[in-house]
């Protein structure tokens, strides 16, 4: 559908830090990269792109070597029609990796991306150093007791989005009011979402296929869930952290992983809603350096 070359919007980088995209298969997808050190693979969600992360580019990148990725059907990545489950996309970022000679990597996932972060921690294992989730409900890992009509207030996208086609009519033409409830009604600290910084994010979903393709996420999430559940004998042996906003999903993920987990550390960020990248990457960098750094040296 969407076979972009150039950013649509240009996002202004710290030094040494540059667009890339890369074709994987028939799928460009595009990433910020820079910085110096071991590899640290950042995915973002939905409703945005990898400008998200642009609060923690710099700081990273003076300990790693930062790849901030859009996934398939996000910011300046290619919008392809087909699947949108975990499975797909953890392949489509190793296989991203692959290209650029990277097989051992640190991880971290906040939304949609931390789906996909945990499908590639449960499908390549080896390849991950550390690992870090950030508020998300995470299909295949939370406890589907989530997912019930007492919690509708918070999971009700998920059972709106999962009929794509219905959606995306409803939603063609609102986009910024669609998209602004999210941002208004699920954040807390509000300064770093600014309104110049939600019609960005606006700019990218009013796209053709873009609002729709985020939508795809939800109806592939029974896909998801298959890839994603656990079996008895999982362990996991690297240093991860799992992180909620205190309005949000709090220890949600901490909850579902702890009993795999030889080393994991949770986090719950006061006054915080769910869009922890923005409203509190502080907490974010602090927790990937006591995490993939501290860990790693005791």
């Amino acid at each position: 559908m969407n076979n972009m070359k150039e950013t649509f919007i240009p996002i202004p980088l710290p030094s040494g830090f540059q667009h890339t995209f890369t074709a994987v298969a028939d799928v460009t997808l595009h990433a910020i990269e820079g910085g110096t050190g071991t590899p640290l693979l950042l995915l973002g969600g939905w409703p945005q792109t990898c400008y998200a992360w642009r609060l923690l580019l710099e700081e990273l990148g003076k300990s790693f070597y930062v790849i901030a990725l859009d996934l398939r059907g996000q910011g300046d990545s290619d919008i392809p029609e087909g699947d949108y489950d975990c499975a797909t996309a953890a392949q489509e970022a190793i296989a991203y990796l692959a290209q650029k000679q990277i097989t051992s990597f640190y991880l971290v996932g906040h939304d949609v991306g931390a789906w996909v972060a945990f499908t590639i921690l449960k499908l390549f294992p080896e390849a991950i150093q550390g690992a870090g989730l950030i508020d998300a409900a995470i299909p295949g890992l939370v406890s589907t007791d989530f997912f019930s009509v007492v919690n509708a207030a918070k999971v009700w996208q998920f059972y709106f989005h999962k009929n794509s086609d219905l959606a995306s009519d409803l939603v063609q033409g609102k986009e910024r009011e669609y998209l602004s409830w999210y941002f208004t009604n699920k954040s807390i600290r509000k300064e770093n979402l600014s309104p110049d910084i939600i019609d960005f994010y606006v700019s990218y979903y009013s796209r053709p296929h873009a609002m729709k393709a985020g939508f795809w996420w939800y109806s592939c999430i029974d896909d998801s869930i298959k890839t994603n559940t656990l079996s008895p004998e999982t362990r996991f042996y690297q240093p991860i952290f799992a992180m909620g906003g205190e309005f949000a999903t709090k220890t949600l993920i901490y909850q579902g992983l702890a009993p795999y987990c030889d080393k994991i550390t949770s986090y719950v960020v006061e006054n915080c809603g769910h869009y922890i990248p923005e409203e509190a990457p502080e907490a974010i960098a602090q927790a990937i350096f006591a995490t993939f750094i501290n860990q790693s040296n005791t």
